[in-house]
């Protein structure tokens, strides 16, 4: 479809007289948006129609609990290539084009990890013509919102669908399914997933939780409202937000039933649209692959055996057969926490069939040599069914995989790539203008080009000198101004969900020696630095809520000394979304991983830094092992192995080794006996827990080695063209982590590849 300034004034107008009865004169800022929302998906539309067209006889279909689509405006403008266009019709109209995009929401469907590796996945497909389906759940409030406030963390709701959204439209068909005795309908969204060049159209489909009926005439007739509406809410609250907390008995029976409605919503429309298309169900092995991401869609796969066999005439052995030609799991979460089990019982009361399916395939078989069980001490282990169903139990450690392949045969590992459109080339365009001017049109492809570059100085002082710009920009941003951030200091960024297994902890323990370093050596030389936290803590996570506290103690009280605020500086990001990473990201001058290696399994922050031109700092784990040497990380503490097995052999006994090491002696006592006025947080609690568990995830064991590494960093950032070298170096390490990879490898999540 053609487009120009003058068609897009046009079709705003038209948009404007239909839904508005209104004049671009007399329009508002919100009514504009929307009505240049409904010209982009008229376009979308046309070849989102064209693509579902498409029949070759194989699908792909996503199942995650997470995705990170980011704001579609913006990125569907930018796919489109129309922002010039847009610009200046927007501005002959006198209108803002930022304040217009502005009014665009980001869909609040995920986090971290999980929903940049989901999100990544379903547009590789798309950008590969490959036809799919991402099933999702339409959060009505999404996450919950992390308010920072009086030195912690509060949680609030806001509905990012509160105006609705531009960019999705109800299906007319409905499935009803029975949780806990009570009927709860299907209602299914879609949005577009549009390729990097707008030529194919993929779905991201969303299911959402609605009663069968919302009130109780005969409860409501009498005054009893709370009754009369408890169909509703009880139907409604599986749909209402992203993650609830489940350390309560009503929180983790709600996950539950979150997870059962989802597994059967998804399961049933891949069915469904299966035999729309194709007809023959005995061929869906051969023309489908189902990926299950992470743990929450397991009971997909047992939903999936069950359709078979009570409605399509299949045994119990056949499906089961199917299953595992058809199904692949990627394991994102490998901490104990998030491996989830559910009593048998509960199983049972949530719904009659699904129990009964387990027991059946659990007999069927239970006869296999090495079969690992689903029902342990009366729990249902949701790990093991993935384990014994999927084609495949995939991680996306290399080091993590070999590890545990004597549990199953199954497993394997794959490397997933990141979106560089959402998080490189559209969130820092004058890095790639600066590259193309340069020739190199794709890091990928022109690598050689890139190379030759490195000790060009003009080059490598233009690269500085947008790092410099990108930093001021999220200094506004931010709006941090009155903190005084040098955009000539080192900006340290960590910027994962809060866990122990993360060592935010570590980090800050870091941060405070260095304060204590400074203030008892004042005229120590120390390169400036400003640490860059973020990332939400679970809600009874009591771990995860102290580390934000003591992060907040220790920025006030290095906010407290006039001489040492000047030289260190944290900044704590709240709420974080793709709109922060996306000047986050451009601003980064290295990344901190100091996930614990035994726990380190995917890193997309590693890599979207990398392809922002940021150096890494990682412990020595997770994707770093994947594709050998060729990246210029620092790297710091000890190797899985090594780790591994002082952890086997209890070789390390942390409250002796507190007082043996003098920097974690100095440190802790430092920040036991720090003045409550200048640090407003008793770390007594931290520490005390840490020594409690004999510092399982080694924040006081590998402090040293961190202050050590960071000491190099500091010097290497002073000499330009060693960090752009470094910096260089490390994209074209990360250039193996792309789609290209999954298929080279074999571990085939499309047959075409075989």
């Amino acid at each position: 479809m053609k487009t120009n300034k003058e068609t897009i004034i046009e079709r705003i107008q038209n948009y404007l007289y239909s839904f508005y009865a209104k004049d671009i004169k007399t329009a508002r800022e919100n009514e504009i948006y929307d009505c240049l929302c409904r010209y982009l998906m008229e376009i979308v539309g046309k070849t989102w129609v064209d693509s579902k067209g498409i029949r070759e006889g194989y699908e792909v279909y996503i199942l995650s609990f997470e995705y990170l689509p980011a704001r579609f405006l913006p990125n569907i403008i930018y796919k489109l290539d129309l922002e010039e266009d847009i610009r200046a019709a927007l501005t002959e109209i006198k209108f803002d084009y930022d304040k217009i995009l502005d009014f665009d929401p980001e869909p609040d469907l995920g986090m971290g990890d999980m929903g940049m590796g989901s999100s990544y996945l379903i547009n590789a497909l798309t950008n590969n013509n490959i036809k799919a389906t991402a099933y999702a759940l339409r959060y009505e409030s999404g996450n919950f919102k992390q308010i920072i406030e009086n030195g912690m963390q509060r949680e609030d709701s806001v509905s990012w669908l509160g105006a609705g959204s531009n960019w999705e439209h109800r299906k007319s068909f409905t499935n009803t399914m029975q949780i806990y005795g009570r009927d709860h309908k299907m209602v299914t969204y879609d949005m577009p997933v549009v390729s990097e060049d707008a030529s194919f159209v993929n779905t991201l489909r969303l299911f959402k939780s609605d009663p069968t009926v919302n009130v109780d005439i005969n409860d409501f007739s009498k005054g009893d409202i709370i009754n009369a509406y408890d169909n509703y809410i009880n139907n409604s609250s599986i749909t209402e937000f992203l993650y609830v907390d489940d350390s309560t008995y009503e929180g983790k029976i709600l996950r539950l039933k979150q997870e059962y409605f989802y597994s059967a919503s998804a399961m049933r429309d891949f069915i469904r649209r299966y035999l729309l298309y194709y007809k023959d169900i005995n061929n869906i092995k051969d023309q489908t692959n189902v990926i299950i991401n992470d743990i929450h869609p397991t009971l997909a796969l047992i939903e999936f055996i069950r359709i078979l066999t009570s409605e399509h005439g299949f045994s119990i052995a056949k499906a089961i057969s199917y299953t595992r030609e058809i199904f692949y799991h990627i394991a994102f979460s490998i901490t104990d926490d998030s491996l989830e089990r559910y009593p048998i019982d509960e199983i049972r009361n949530m719904n009659a069939d699904i129990f009964n399916t387990i027991m059946e395939v659990q007999n069927e078989l239970i006869r296999e040599k090495d079969f690992i069980p689903f029902i342990v001490e009366g729990n249902v282990v949701f790990k093991n069914i993935n384990l014994v169903l999927s084609k495949e139990y995939v991680f996306l450690s290399k080091i993590l995989a070999d590890d545990r392949k004597e549990i199953s045969p199954k497993i394997s590992y794959a490397s997933l790539g990141t979106d560089k459109i959402v998080y490189a080339k559209s969130a820092n365009k004058n890095l790639y203008k600066h590259l193309k001017y340069y020739d190199i049109n794709s890091i990928h492809t022109d690598c050689n080009k890139f190379i030759k570059l490195k000790d060009d100085k003009s080059f490598i002082n233009e690269l500085e000198e947008i790092k410099f710009k990108n930093k001021l920009s999220l200094i506004e941003y931010l709006e941090v101004e009155g903190e005084g951030i040098n955009p000539h200091s080192i900006f340290d960024m960590q910027l994962s969900i809060m866990h122990e297994s993360k060592r935010q902890i570590l980090n800050a323990l870091a941060i405070a020696y260095e304060f204590y370093y400074l203030r008892d050596n004042s005229n120590a030389y120390f390169t400036p630095k400003t640490y860059i936290f973020s990332g939400k803590a679970n809600e009874g996570y009591f771990m995860a809520k102290e580390t934000i506290k003591f992060i907040l103690g220790l920025k006030h009280l290095i906010e407290s000394d006039p001489i040492i605020r000047e030289k260190i500086k944290i900044v704590f990001v709240e709420d974080l979304g793709v709109r922060d990473l996306n000047y986050l990201y451009p601003a980064c001058d290295i990344y901190s991983n100091l996930t614990l290696p035994l726990l380190d399994n995917q890193n997309f922050d590693i890599l979207n830094s990398i392809f922002n031109m940021s150096n890494i700092l990682s412990a020595k784990g997770g994707i770093i092992d994947n594709h050998g040497s060729g990246h210029d990380f620092y790297l710091m503490g000890d190797d899985y192995k090594t780790i591994k097995a002082r952890s086997e052999e209890r070789s390390y006994i942390a409250s002796d080794f507190i007082y043996q090491n003098e920097i974690v002696k100095y440190t802790t006592d430092k920040l036991l006996n720090e003045s409550s006025d200048s640090f407003p947080y008793d770390f007594r609690t931290l520490y005390d827990e840490i020594l409690l568990y004999n510092d399982s995830f080694n924040v006081f064991y590998d402090l040293e080695a961190l202050i050590n590494v960071r000491r190099d960093i500091s010097k290497d950032y002073l000499d330009k063209e060693k960090w752009v070298g470094q910096e260089i170096a490390n994209i074209m390490w990360a250039n193996s982590f792309n789609f290209n990879e999954i298929k080279k490898r074999k571990i085939s999540f499309d047959k075409k590849f075989k």
